[in-house]
């Protein structure tokens, strides 16, 4: 359960721009499951909710608003099994300019256009215009293009494992709907006045690599995007950056990015990096051979390949290196170390058999 305070005012919030779209906030609340009524939130009566009802109201109250917006604007809205299928279309790309480029495709392959995306660069800056072919101008149409470039920020900043806050949003719609409270839909920075609706990030973030993988998606999409009013989804932490950079780029290729190129994909300065991970009680060299040393102990246990082919994946350039790196991280040689995994799971084997 989530105690009351900010869930429960936002969910007032939300409920009464539903109320003012002409949705119907009991009838919501019903269909989410909620078992109490929208005066039971305003008298206190309801004083702490479950996470998994706050990721039902927030669905409901999108499709709701989704459907209101379309109808009036006589267009087509996004799914959110269409939400969830681009998800999986953009897990495997390797850079956010990658996952642009795929969005930009996806959105293409659909015969009723919904969106159409594209791509633009300025000085040090890049911008991500994202044109919802929107026509009408109302509360619905604001609040369903908001809520579209949030849940865009927030997969954006998974991906990165940044967080969201390194992007701006920028609207269409004028200045008259910064009056609205927004923050039930978008917690970051907001512009209007746009010619057409923008997320805005410094340049250089288009080239840094997705560190989250097909399985990190599946447990995202449990509940995500409709889990705002719960949790937004959380930044990996510089130290878990680094390592899972080091990781990926062993598993793809066996090359070892450098400190410069470290530094390019976290968007700091090679000191500021070597300082906050110091910060932390880490370093650059151990968080390196934490991931040489986990491929390594993996490939040795459950493969077959040669020690001279473990230890170029593993990122040396010579075996010899890399036996005197294994044997100061588990005090084996490499050799030892297989025999004694494969000894391991002989004998664990033959225990299953003879309680069988």
């Amino acid at each position: 359960m989530i105690d009351g305070g900010r869930p429960v005012s936002e969910l007032l919030k939300l409920l009464q721009k539903i109320s003012r779209i002409g949705g119907e906030p009991a009838d919501l609340l019903r269909k989410a499951g909620a078992g109490f009524l929208p005066a039971d939130l305003e008298n206190g009566r309801v004083t702490a909710i479950d996470r998994r009802l706050l990721v039902a109201i927030y669905r409901e109250a999108i499709v709701t608003i989704g459907w209101h917006s379309s109808r009036l604007d006589r267009k087509p809205q996004m799914h959110p099994d269409e939400f969830r299928l681009m998800c999986h279309c953009v897990i495997t790309c390797r850079t956010l300019e990658q996952v642009i480029e795929r969005q930009a495709a996806f959105f293409r392959t659909r015969l009723e256009k919904i969106s159409t995306i594209r791509l633009e660069r300025g000085d040090g800056t890049a911008h991500i215009l994202v044109d919802t072919l929107r026509r009408r101008t109302n509360l619905s149409s604001f609040l369903s293009d908001l809520a579209g470039m949030s849940m865009f920020c927030r997969l954006y900043g998974w991906l990165l494992g940044t967080g969201e806050h390194v992007f701006s949003v920028g609207l269409t719609y004028d200045e008259r709907y910064a009056a609205e409270a927004v923050s039930d839909f978008f917690s970051g920075e907001l512009a209007f006045g746009c010619a057409v609706n923008r997320i805005s990030l410094p340049a250089h973030m288009l080239s840094m690599p997705i560190v989250r993988t097909p399985d990190d998606l599946e447990r995202l999409l449990v509940d995500f995007p409709f889990d705002f009013l719960a949790a937004s989804p959380d930044s990996l932490a510089l130290t878990d950056r680094v390592r899972t950079l080091y990781a990926m780029a062993l598993s793809r290729d066996g090359r070892l990015p450098t400190l410069e190129q470290l530094a390019e994909m976290t968007g700091r300065s090679q000191s500021s990096l070597r300082r906050h991970l110091a910060g932390a009680g880490q370093s650059i060299r151990s968080l390196r051979e934490e991931a040489q040393r986990g491929l390594a102990t993996e490939a040795l246990a459950v493969g077959s390949r040669s020690i001279d082919e473990i230890a170029l994946r593993s990122g040396f350039r010579d075996t010899g290196s890399f036996r005197a790196a294994f044997r100061r991280w588990t005090g084996l040689s490499p050799a030892a170390y297989r025999r004694a995994r494969r000894d391991a799971g002989e004998t664990l084997g033959s225990n299953r058999e003879t309680l069988s």
